[in-house]
């Protein structure tokens, strides 16, 4: 009796195994498209360098797609423009030298569909370099056209991994906080809070955003990421806007909203009261009040009548 109960548990079991399994969605070649790279990871912060110094490092590229190609590895130099930060893989600075200090160990290689290769690169950091910050992107171009195959058509996908550090030496430390917006008034979720801030330094860093909501009464945090703030990098002399939203506001309440700033010594806090409200809501509260105020009046020329 005991056996035939064990016996009945397996068979459960096994089935409960079997179904999930066969929910499991599974990839299929089909689903898969003709050329796709990948590379891992695709940043890589060197933090401080010295001049003189040698750093190395790896990072794979894959074939992710159904058909083989070929690729070549090259270097650009990065930098960003305007607040949001539009990447530029064209302009040469001061701060994109890098470009120039880094070799690999496989500038050109095939790729069969599911493969993958590690790519080894080297920086090699000149003597004379000064202190500040640098920043390039190793780029990855693959394409499909065979050697010698003049009639191909070439299919060309690129991807850059993104390489960036402080060299040590002669640097500056300064930044500015230009805008600290929290708003007075939503007429919908999400509740955002924004930013400017400003590098005015010579070398990257993280400024830091913190994010608190208390109802109108009380100090229980509704949300917050106090514990873990958002820091986001911010290259030399530039600017950038940076934003946070409470997904889940209510559609309806006020609110004490408080955002804190922090870019290297500065730092800089707001707290407002936010009235979050539609439009169509508020229209009727105006009406309403209107109707009041003709309302008293109306009564008070009636009596002085």
């Amino acid at each position: 009796m005991v056996l035939h109960t064990k016996i009945k548990h397996f068979v459960a079991a096994f089935a409960v195994a079997l179904l999930a399994l066969t929910n499991v969605p599974v990839a299929r070649a089909d689903d898969l498209p003709e050329y796709r790279l990948a590379i891992t990871p695709t940043v890589q912060d060197l933090e401080e360098l010295q001049p003189g110094e040698t750093r190395t490092g790896t990072f794979s590229i894959k074939n992710t797609g159904k058909q083989d190609f070929n690729f070549t590895v090259g270097f650009a130099p990065y930098s960003v423009e305007g607040e949001n930060y539009d990447p530029n893989y064209t302009k040469t600075t001061q701060y994109t030298e890098i470009s120039e200090w880094i070799s690999v160990d496989q500038p050109k290689g095939f790729l069969a569909s599911g493969s993958e290769t590690m790519l080894n690169y080297t920086v090699k950091v000149p003597a004379d370099a000064h202190g500040g910050a640098q920043s390039a992107i190793i780029t990855v171009t693959m394409d499909n056209k065979k050697s010698g195959d003049s009639t191909a058509v070439e299919t060309v996908r690129q991807l850059g991994y993104l390489i960036f550090g402080n060299v040590d030496g002669e640097i500056t430390k300064n930044g500015k906080i230009l805008s600290n917006n929290v708003p007075g008034f939503v007429s919908s979720a999400p509740l955002t809070v924004s930013s400017i801030v400003e590098n005015t330094g010579n070398v990257y860093t993280r400024a830091q955003y913190s994010v608190q909501v208390f109802p109108l009464f009380g100090d229980e945090e509704l949300f917050t990421n106090e514990e873990d703030p958002e820091k986001s990098l911010i290259f030399p002399e530039t600017k950038k806007y940076n934003a946070i939203a409470w997904e889940d506001c209510p559609s309806l309440g006020i609110f004490r909203v408080k955002q804190t700033i922090t870019i290297f010594d500065q730092t800089d806090t707001v707290e407002k009261l936010v009235i979050v409200c539609p439009f169509w809501l508020l229209f009727v509260l105006i009406l309403l009040v209107l109707l009041i105020i003709f309302w008293i009046i109306s009564r008070i020329r009636s009596h002085k009548k």
